[in-house]
């Protein structure tokens, strides 16, 4: 069953809404809001298990034009999270976390951002009614309660959220919130499809509340080549020297061979790059330019834009 959601529900306090109104945007050189990510667990760290957020959290940005500058993994620790949002937040519009929001002991990253922004933790009443109205839902015979038994109390943690918070239900179908502190950390769950329906969810309007404007997304443009990659760096580097004032980043990986494959009939069917260039910005000319360029100098087959 697809998911339904939704961005209309705010619980916002005062607080919160005057934070917002003092933001000041972080753009990066192009023009872009930047983005961070915050993954917490220290079973990211051990190797336990492996994190497919960050991927997801970059590829998201990027096709609403958002640029990521910085993905960081911290352990289960209160001074690890905290430090992490406070520099996070200082330097990039939009950091999200991922992870520790659970009902166990080592979830503690609601305490955690609470502590960051000199916030305390309180049960959320609408959170708190949310989870036993789906849980019912779902046919749950034990509901969360503060003041319930164990169960019903380690349940219930899950909505001890920082006071001066905006919640927001971004999906219809869950009780889980994103819960929002100083207008730029935005706190999500680890469970990677939860993550992902929360962020589709969510995203999209927040980038379009803080940019004011048309949200505008990268381009990305791909080139195969079958030369190495130590022949062709130094076109390369002219190449990035001359674009890099229009927004535009040159980037080579070699070995690597993109989903799509070509489809013109210059290349036979099992032609496969040594390098593939990538050409990225958001002006799909300048980005169209430089493509053209590489294929011209170093005898390029083009590979499609905007390619996984």
């Amino acid at each position: 069953m697809l998911t339904r959601c939704w961005s209309s529900h705010y619980t916002v306090c005062r607080a919160a809404i005057a934070t917002q109104r003092r933001f000041v945007s972080k753009k990066s050189a192009t023009n872009s809001l930047t983005g961070a990510l915050c993954v917490i667990g220290d079973e990211i760290l051990s190797g336990k298990t492996l994190d497919i957020n960050s991927f997801y959290f970059a590829k998201r940005c990027f096709e609403l034009g958002v640029q990521v500058e910085k993905i960081e993994i911290v352990p289960d620790q209160y001074e690890s999270i905290s430090n992490s949002l406070q520099r996070l937040s200082q330097n990039h519009d939009i950091v999200f976390t991922s992870g520790g929001i659970g009902p166990t002991h080592d979830d503690i990253t609601y305490d955690a951002v609470s502590r960051a922004f000199g916030s305390k933790l309180a049960y959320h009443e609408d959170t708190l009614a949310r989870m036993r109205r789906i849980m019912k839902s779902r046919g749950s015979l034990t509901m969360p309660d503060p003041q319930g038994t164990a169960e019903q109390i380690a349940m219930a943690r899950m909505a001890l959220l920082p006071a001066n918070a905006q919640v927001v239900y971004p999906c219809e179908e869950y009780w889980v919130p994103v819960v929002s502190v100083m207008g730029r950390v935005h706190v999500f769950p680890g469970i990677p499809k939860l993550f992902e329906n929360l962020v589709d969810a969510y995203l999209p309007g927040l980038v379009a509340r803080l940019s004011g404007e048309t949200v505008l997304a990268f381009t990305r443009a791909l080139v195969g080549i079958q030369q190495r990659e130590s022949a062709i760096a130094p076109i390369l580097d002219k190449l990035q020297e001359r674009y890099a004032p229009m927004g535009v980043k040159i980037g080579s990986y070699p070995d690597w061979v993109p989903k799509k494959q070509p489809t013109t009939n210059e290349v036979s069917s099992d032609w496969k790059p040594t390098v593939v260039v990538s050409v990225v910005g958001k002006n799909k000319e300048q980005v169209e330019a430089c493509r053209a360029e590489i294929c011209l100098l170093l005898d390029g087959i083009d590979l499609g834009t905007n390619t996984p």
